[in-house]
C-alpha cells in the first residue's frame, strides 16, 4: 500500500526542515511548506492523508489554516503543534476539527506514534467511503455473481411498479435488505417504510401493535402512503391471518366498526420457507398468499454464489474495521479458499459475525476460522473409535460440500458409493445431519 503524503506547515526554516528530515527518515511521503497559504493551494493538486501544521505564524496561523480547510470541503486529519501556554488555542483548534495536538517540546516517537493515528484515522475514512460508493452502486446487495446481477436487475425492474412482492430465501440471504431497496427505488421513497416483524409479535396485544388500539396508531396505519414490510410472515399466528387479510384487501384498517381512511400502501413480505409448506401444514390461509404474492423473488444462499463470499467478507471486514477504529485485517489466498468451502448456514449473518472476530483478533490464527466447527474428537474413546469419528467428520464436511449428493461424495471420497451409504447408515451422527 502507497504510504499517504504528509504536509508539513511551519515558518521555523530548522524546526521544519527537522520535522521533514524526520517523518521521511519514517518511511512517509513528505512535503514541506514555510506558510499556511502555500500549503493550502498545493491542497488542490496532491491531497495528502495528513497536514501537521505549526500553531503560532505570521498571517495566516494554524488556526486559519484549519478553518480555510473545512470552509473547502477537505477532509483531511490536522495536527497543530503549539509552544507551551497555547494549549487554549490548540483546544480551540480541536474544537474546529482537528485530529490532535502535541505541545512542543515534544518526543520524536510520540511524534510518530500521533502520526501514525491520524493516518490511520484517514484509511479508515477512505475505507468507509469506499464501502458507501458500493452500497449506493449495489443498493446494498453486494456480490458480482450472475444471480446477484439477475436479482439487482429484478429488484430494479419491479421497484418502480405497484405490485406487491413476496422474497423467499433462508435466513440472511439478504430479504430486508431488498425490501429496502424496492423501497428507495420506488414512487414511495418519500413515505414511510415500515416493518413488521412477524416473529416478534406478542402473544397477548398483537392486534394494538399490528391496527391500533383506538389510543395509539398501529404499525400498519403507519405505513400509510408508503411501504409495508412483513418480514418473516410464515411466523404470523393463525389467528391473526383473517384480520390482516382483511386489511390487504381493503388497504384499511377498521376501529370501532368503522372503516378508517384508505393507507394505500405497498405491500412486501418476506418468508424463510416456501409458504406453500406452510400452507400444506395449516400454518398459513393459502388466501392471504395469493394476496400478497404478487411476484416472488428468490434471493441466492451464500453456498450457491460461492464466488461472491470472499467480496462480501470483504466487506464485512471493512465496515467492523471502521466500526472498532482497526486496520482492516488482510485477506490471503487459503483465507478465500476456506471461505467458499464453508456451507455457511447463517449465511450473511454468521459470515459478518466471522469477520467481526477476524477484526477483533478473535480468531484462532492461520486461515478465517468458521462459526461453525466440527466437534472435537472425543480423547478418552479407543483408537477404533477416533477413527470413527474422524471418518464421520470427514464424510460430513464432503457431503456439507457435495450438497448432500452421495455419488459425487463417494468420488471424491475414493469409495464405491455402496460403502459409503453403508457408512452413513451405521453412523448415528450421519443420519441425523441427514
Amino acid at each position: 500500500m502507497t504510504e499517504p503524503l504528509i504536509f508539513v506547515v511551519d515558518d521555523d526554516a530548522d524546526h521544519l526542515e527537522s520535522l521533514v528530515d524526520l517523518i521521511s527518515a519514517a518511511g512517509h511521503d513528505t512535503r514541506g511548506f514555510a506558510d499556511a497559504p502555500a500549503a493550502l493551494a498545493a491542497v488542490a493538486e496532491a491531497r495528502p492523508g495528513l497536514i501537521l501544521t505549526d500553531l503560532r505564524m505570521p498571517g495566516m496561523d494554524g488556526i486559519a489554516l484549519l478553518a480555510a480547510l473545512t470552509e473547502a470541503g477537505h477532509d483531511i486529519p490536522v495536527v497543530v503543534l503549539t509552544g507551551h501556554g497555547d494549549v487554549d488555542h490548540a483546544v480551540r483548534a480541536m474544537r474546529l476539527g482537528a485530529e490532535d495536538f502535541l505541545e512542543k517540546p515534544y518526543d520524536a516517537d510520540h511524534l510518530l506514534q500521533v502520526i501514525a493515528r491520524a493516518l490511520t484515522t484517514t484509511r479508515l475514512k477512505a475505507e468507509v467511503a469506499r464501502l458507501q460508493d458500493r452500497l449506493e452502486q449495489q443498493g446494498d446487495l453486494i456480490g458480482e455473481s450472475r444471480p446477484m446481477a439477475e436479482l439487482r436487475r429484478s429488484l430494479t425492474e419491479l421497484a418502480p411498479l405497484d405490485i406487491d412482492v413476496i422474497l423467499m430465501g433462508e435466513t440472511g440471504t439478504g430479504k430486508e435488505l431488498a425490501a429496502r431497496l424496492l423501497h428507495r427505488q420506488s414512487p414511495r421513497a418519500a413515505a414511510p417504510f415500515v416493518i413488521v416483524n412477524c416473529a416478534t409479535l406478542p402473544d397477548q396485544g398483537a392486534e394494538a401493535v399490528l391496527f391500533g388500539d383506538g389510543q395509539a396508531a398501529g404499525l400498519i396505519p403507519q405505513a400509510a402512503g408508503g411501504t409495508l414490510f412483513l418480514d418473516q410472515i410464515d411466523t404470523l399466528a393463525l389467528a391473526l391471518q383473517p384480520k390482516l387479510l382483511r386489511v390487504l384487501q381493503t388497504r384499511q384498517v377498521e376501529q370501532g366498526g368503522q372503516a378508517g381512511p384508505p393507507l394505500g400502501f405497498r405491500v412486501l413480505a418476506s418468508a424463510s420457507r416456501p409458504l406453500t409448506e406452510a400452507i400444506a401444514e395449516g400454518r398459513f390461509r393459502e388466501d392471504l398468499y395469493y394476496r400478497i404474492a404478487g411476484y416472488a423473488v428468490d434471493l441466492p444462499a451464500l453456498r450457491q454464489i460461492p464466488g461472491d463470499i470472499p467480496l462480501l467478507f470483504d466487506h464485512f471486514l471493512g465496515l467492523a474495521a471502521a466500526r472498532h477504529g482497526r486496520e482492516k485485517p488482510a485477506l490471503g489466498f487459503q483465507d478465500r479458499k476456506v471461505l467458499q468451502a464453508h456451507h455457511w448456514p447463517g449465511n450473511a449473518h454468521e459470515l459478518r459475525l466471522v469477520a467481526e472476530r477476524r477484526v477483533l483478533g478473535l480468531g484462532r490464527g492461520g486461515a478465517v476460522p468458521p462459526a461453525h466447527t466440527p466437534p472435537p474428537l472425543d480423547t478418552g474413546a479407543t483408537l477404533r473409535d477416533l477413527v470413527a469419528q474422524y471418518e464421520a467428520q470427514e464424510i460430513a464436511r464432503v457431503l456439507d460440500r457435495c450438497k448432500g449428493n452421495t455419488e459425487a461424495a463417494a468420488r471424491i471420497l475414493g469409495i464405491p458409493r455402496r460403502t459409503l451409504n453403508d457408512k452413513i447408515a451405521k453412523s448415528a451422527a450421519l443420519r441425523r445431519d441427514r
